[in-house]
């Protein structure tokens, strides 16, 4: 069985049962039984906003939707929103996009996004690497990470392409999870980052979960990716399923 954490809605596609329909599609020719399906921030998006995102998959219990959340578009009304749909159950975390909005991990406008997660008990999602990686660099995020142990926080990409950097400064931060979406995006870095994957899931193989930021990379390459690591049984199963099904409650 294998389970998706990182999941966009195709932004190809013209309108949002087409974009749901191709999703479902691509799931189902690479074997994938359920996955994550993170919303945009943004209020209107080719990915599809929160709202949208929620009415497309309300009751699935294969496909949990992650709500992306700004400080800098309609925070209060996003916020209260968010508390109804975490309310009804029909959200499974919250995401930042830091990185992509020039929010650090750490700023304290993002800190009542981490207290209603904390207060529902459910992860809050950070983009990290690429060019803007700073804001929500390995350091960063460890120092949010002990500030908040009563926080579970999911490190998005990690930190591509430099995850063996990653895995060195958050391996002891016990309440940050890694899903390893966009890694196999790229031949040019692909063979040291399977090097350190291998190293960190035989550190901490209950943190780490297989994804593959579907709508924006290439399912079917990162499930190839996935399949050549050198796992035993027991590791594979964790981080091809078992870790974000726990997570996110996916049947």
């Amino acid at each position: 069985m294998i389970v998706d954490a990182h999941l966009h809605l195709p932004w190809q596609e013209p309108d949002l049962n087409a974009k749901k329909d191709r999703l479902m599609a691509e799931l189902y020719k690479n074997g994938v039984s359920g996955g994550v399906v993170i919303a945009d921030s943004e209020l209107e998006s080719v990915i599809g906003s929160v709202a949208e995102c929620v009415e497309l998959f309300r009751g699935s219990e294969k496909i949990k939707v992650v709500a992306g959340i700004s400080p800098l578009i309609s925070f209060e009304g996003q916020l209260r929103l968010c508390r109804e749909l975490l309310d009804r159950g029909d959200i499974a975390g919250l995401k930042v996009y830091t990185g992509h909005e020039e929010l650090y991990c750490t700023d304290s406008s993002l800190f009542p996004v981490y207290d209603l997660a904390a207060e529902y008990r459910v992860p809050v999602l950070f983009h990290t690497g690429w060019d803007n990686s700073h804001y929500a660099a390995p350091e960063r995020m460890k120092a949010l990470a002990e500030s908040r142990p009563q926080n579970t926080f999911v490190y998005c990409h990690c930190f591509y392409p430099n995850t063996e950097k990653c895995f060195e400064v958050l391996g002891d931060c016990g309440n940050v999870m890694f899903d390893t979406s966009s890694l196999a995006d790229s031949e040019d870095h692909i063979h040291a980052i399977a090097a350190s994957l291998e190293r960190a899931i035989e550190r901490m193989s209950h943190r780490i979960m297989y994804g593959s930021d579907y709508g924006s990379c290439d399912m079917g390459a990162h499930i190839r990716f996935a399949e050549r690591l050198h796992l035993t049984e027991a590791q594979r199963r964790l981080f091809m399923c078992e870790n974000a099904a726990g997570l996110y409650g996916i049947i």
